[in-house]
């Protein structure tokens, strides 16, 4: 039996019609990508959502690092703030892809959300990635007053690898110690190159996210090192050996996914090491099953869940 034979029916019916995004191809892999969001993604803007693009100065001597910034139309007030990252396994994403989402954020939440439009490997490898995310966190929180967002109320965020990215965003802001965030949210992040867990051996169909295509990423990511124990924590999070004094948690991630066991073990050592969190998985789903089927009943489970923790996060911070 396969994967996608024990997907929840709602989510197997749309994955066996998706295409095939085949990383050895990456052109045409960047190409399928676009054509499955085309399909699931294609509503027009929220007119109830503004948005406008900015750049962030590059930390140490990185270049620019581009953002988008989405915000409720009519909002008073400094608003709770989300950066977040798109996924892509490091190699697939571009600017727009996660504009949808990024609205509904906004909207549904009543926060501001600044995503991130990091640069791809392989043209940029480590750590350019995770460069452009600190960028971008650390200029959100220094401009705060200009941006019309509380400080205090800067929330971390992303998926599938953009979720690993976040993750190591927060060890990053926790160690070079120039500002802190409020919670980091890891929707079934992309955290251990190693691929050694179970669920990283039991995934191996065409149509998901699946074992050769992860192999594929980091090694466009960290090089020929992917795997060995050269691999900075802060590109794979599975490596840091020490997990205390980072933010809370929420990781969301779906028992037929990839990355699940990384991301329960992940969820164990941050519990273990004092850290606050929440887990959810949800069964029956794959990787990014809310972005291949956002209408089916797992799916709004994990909006509801995610926009929980993110309001949950700012009530906490405002608080403190």
């Amino acid at each position: 039996m396969t994967v996608i034979d024990r997907l929840d029916p709602e989510l197997a019916i749309v994955v066996q019609g998706t295409p095939v995004i085949d990383l050895s191809n990456l052109p045409a892999a960047r190409a399928a990508l676009h054509e499955v969001f085309r399909q699931f993604a294609s509503s027009p803007p929220d007119p109830t959502v503004e948005r406008t693009d900015h750049s962030a100065p590059g930390y140490g001597g990185n270049p620019e690092a581009r953002l988008r910034m989405f915000r409720p139309k009519n909002a008073d007030g400094a608003l709770p703030a989300l950066v977040w990252v798109q996924g892509g396994g490091y190699v697939l994403t571009s600017p727009d892809l996660d504009d949808p989402w990024c609205e509904r954020i906004a909207r549904d939440v009543g926060c501001a959300v600044f995503s991130v439009g990091w640069r791809r490997a392989p043209e940029h490898p480590y750590p350019a990635a995770i460069e452009d995310c600190y960028s971008v966190a650390k200029w959100v929180h220094d401009n705060a007053p200009r941006l019309a967002v509380n400080p205090l109320q800067l929330v971390i965020g992303g998926a599938s690898s953009g979720g690993g990215a976040a993750a190591a965003l927060a060890l990053l802001i926790r160690d070079r110690g120039e500002f802190r965030v409020a919670h980091q949210l890891l929707i079934y992040p992309m955290i251990d190159d190693t691929n050694t867990t179970p669920s990283s051996l039991r995934v191996t169909d065409s149509q998901l996210w699946n074992r050769a295509s992860n192999q594929i990423a980091w090694r466009a990511y960290v090089g020929e090192q992917a795997g060995t124990d050269s691999v900075s924590p802060y590109a794979a999070p599975s490596r840091a050996k020490d997990l205390a004094g980072l933010p809370p948690a929420t990781i969301l991630t779906a028992e037929l996914d990839l990355f699940v066991d990384e991301n329960i073990t992940y969820a164990q050592r941050l519990l273990a090491a004092g850290v606050p969190m929440e887990l959810h998985v949800y069964p029956a789903a794959h990787h990014g099953f809310d972005r291949h089927v956002p209408e089916a009943a797992v799916s709004r489970r994990l909006y509801a869940d995610r926009d929980d923790a993110l309001k949950r996060a700012f009530l906490h911070a405002a608080g403190s």
